[in-house]
């Protein structure tokens, strides 16, 4: 029988869940988005589905993403936060549910939208980080205001 997942292991699952975050909030450098990649193994997968459905793969895949969030929409207004999560698992393997959340830094328009992230993590070497992302955007995605940016993404779209 595989050990349950100790005290430690879900802190540092759950400080990968905050680094997630705060990197994505950070600006359109290449370093940046080295950084974002760098929470991933290499095989890693992340599904987002909100607007649109796209799939990103491996550390090229996750580079794109982060670029691509960061020259197709306006990131520099953006917060993203970390809301309720659960944490499951043993050994070198766990699953986590966990909900982020999306609000303005100005303007005073509050809330942008919130969603559901489902992980698979796994530990290698004493590290943990995430092999498979997929993001569920809620309802109240604000599909209306996301449009022009992704309809002007030929435009906009720029690697670091």
């Amino acid at each position: 029988m595989t050990a349950p997942l100790s005290t430690i292991d879900r802190f540092e699952i759950f400080e990968q869940l905050h680094l997630h975050q705060r990197y994505i909030d950070n600006d359109a450098s290449r370093a940046s988005a080295e950084l974002y990649a760098s929470l991933y193994w290499p095989e890693a997968r992340f599904t987002v589905n909100d607007i649109r459905q796209n799939v990103f793969d491996g550390p090229a895949g996750m580079k794109q993403l982060y670029d691509y969030a960061h020259s197709v929409f306006p990131m520099q207004r953006m917060r993203h936060s970390l809301g309720t999560f659960v944490i499951q698992g043993a050994g070198d393997a766990a699953t986590v549910e966990w909900n982020w959340v999306v609000t303005w830094r100005e303007g005073g328009e509050g809330f942008l939208s919130t969603g559901t992230y489902f992980d698979k993590f796994e530990k290698r070497g004493g590290v943990w980080k995430c092999v498979d992302r997929i993001s569920h955007v809620d309802p109240n995605w604000p599909a209306e205001k996301f449009q022009p940016w992704v309809d002007r993404q030929d435009q906009t779209f720029k690697a670091s």
